[in-house]
């Protein structure tokens, strides 16, 4: 018998197979975490951000077509979320409780799994020299500036180091982005373009920037101790 309680016995005129058992404790384990998944962190994000932002939860059918994941994980990712002790969901219209703690989790969760699951590039620009030419470029519809550059944009005082670019939809936005700064591909390079989170922005975007707690996320990712004051001060502090 293995650890899910599928056996099987046989013997001399005697056949046992028992096939198909799921192990339940794995199965809560696993909806425990989807909000936290590689599938499951996208919908977690539209949520959030939809919810700082029009202070609303979405509906699952609005939040699939944000994040791009398929309603059935939206809905694992909502039980979820409405199962844990003490809940982040509750009601019939799935109004969201500590935001700040469920927002602290996200960040942990998604700083862990970016490097693999949203891998970035770097290039080189034969355009932008240096990251303050990009501060008033209006980049192709599918970008929005990530970390350093969001920040700039957004106001605080920063000079970016580099500019973090998330890029979703598909290979013509690439390549518009690409022939707009004359990209070429270098591993010292400036620019870093990383895949967008979510199939479509799940809310307005300020200035081209990613949402805030995308931004927020970013500049912790950076771990420089530079830019930790600015962050605290305009996104929180989630160390």
């Amino acid at each position: 018998m293995d650890s899910s309680g599928n056996a099987s016995l046989r013997g001399d005129g005697l056949v046992i197979e028992i096939t198909g058992q799921s192990n339940s404790r794995s199965a809560q384990q696993s909806t425990a975490t989807a909000p936290f998944t590689r599938t499951g962190l996208p919908v977690t994000f539209s949520l959030l951000a939809a919810n700082e932002h029009f202070g609303i939860t979405p509906s699952q059918r609005a939040l699939a077509d944000s994040s791009g994941a398929s309603l059935g994980t939206v809905n694992r990712v909502i039980r979820a979320l409405r199962e844990r002790t003490p809940s982040f969901l509750e009601g019939k219209h799935n109004e969201l409780l500590r935001r700040s703690a469920l927002e602290h989790e996200w960040i942990s969760a998604y700083s862990a799994m970016q490097p693999t699951a949203w891998p970035e590039e770097r290039f080189t620009s034969d355009i932008w020299k240096k990251p303050s030419d990009l501060l008033d470029v209006s980049l192709p519809p599918a970008a929005l500036f990530g970390s350093e550059i969001a920040a700039a944009r957004l106001g605080a005082p920063i000079r970016p180091a580099s500019v973090l670019i998330h890029l979703s939809g598909n290979a013509g936005d690439r390549r518009e982005l690409i022939r707009q700064g004359r990209l070429r591909k270098d591993e010292q390079g400036m620019i870093r373009i990383r895949p967008a989170l979510c199939k479509n922005p799940p809310v307005p975007s300020n200035n081209r920037t990613a949402p805030r707690l995308l931004v927020r996320a970013d500049l912790l990712l950076e771990d420089d101790p530079r830019i930790d004051e600015i962050r605290t001060q305009f996104f929180g502090d989630d160390r």
